[in-house]
């Protein structure tokens, strides 16, 4: 892995997307959302669309494939997308990710007001992020704490691509399968001894 992401646990992107690409998925998804009443399970009262692997997220988390792994320094297989329309008065607790988001991408799409990311580095130092429509930060998800403090705005649209490394320890969650838990190592067993 490329040694600024082990030393920081996250890499900023900016332009990883264009700010038309951005503008025009922002419009999409809210569409998309508000289409299908969609919401956050995790507080529907702050009146957030959320969707998990909505078909053009997929295509841009399998398009962007090489590129991340030429960032990460090794191959990468995708595991799933997750996207965010926020409003007023949302943050994201402080926390660490599952296996299948070994490596993370925070893609800003749109907002009103900045609302920063917070990611803990291994030597403890926390490091506040900004990114503009366009921009990604990638960070390691499972390894690092990161967080978001409550918005102050009034719309922030987010697009998390998520990816393992294919050679890394947790390389079984590819695909995000749901069913999939992470593989425990095979007991040996003593073979019968013969004696010829």
């Amino acid at each position: 892995m490329r040694l600024e992401i082990i030393q920081n646990n996250y890499i900023l992107i900016p332009g990883f997307i264009t700010i038309e690409q951005a503008h025009l998925l922002s419009l999409d998804f809210k569409g998309h959302c508000t289409k299908f009443n969609l919401k956050d399970a995790s507080d529907p009262s702050l009146h957030v669309g959320s969707a998990l692997n909505w078909l053009p997220f997929i295509k841009i988390l399998v398009e962007k494939t090489p590129e991340v792994s030429a960032i990460v320094g090794e191959s990468v297989l995708p595991t799933y997308t997750y996207a965010r329309w926020q409003t007023s008065g949302h943050e994201l607790p402080r926390h660490r990710d599952r296996p299948s988001c070994e490596i993370s991408l925070s893609v800003n799409l749109k907002k009103d007001k900045d609302w920063n990311i917070w990611v803990q580095k291994p030597n403890g130092e926390e490091v506040s992020i900004n990114l503009n429509p366009g921009d990604a930060v990638l960070y390691l998800g499972c390894q690092a704490d990161h967080w978001r403090n409550k918005f102050e705005g009034n719309e922030h649209v987010q697009l998390f691509l998520h990816y393992v490394r294919a050679d890394g320890p947790k390389a079984w969650a590819f695909f995000d399968k749901r069913q999939q838990q992470e593989p425990t190592p095979p007991v040996e067993k003593e073979l019968p001894v013969t004696i010829l």
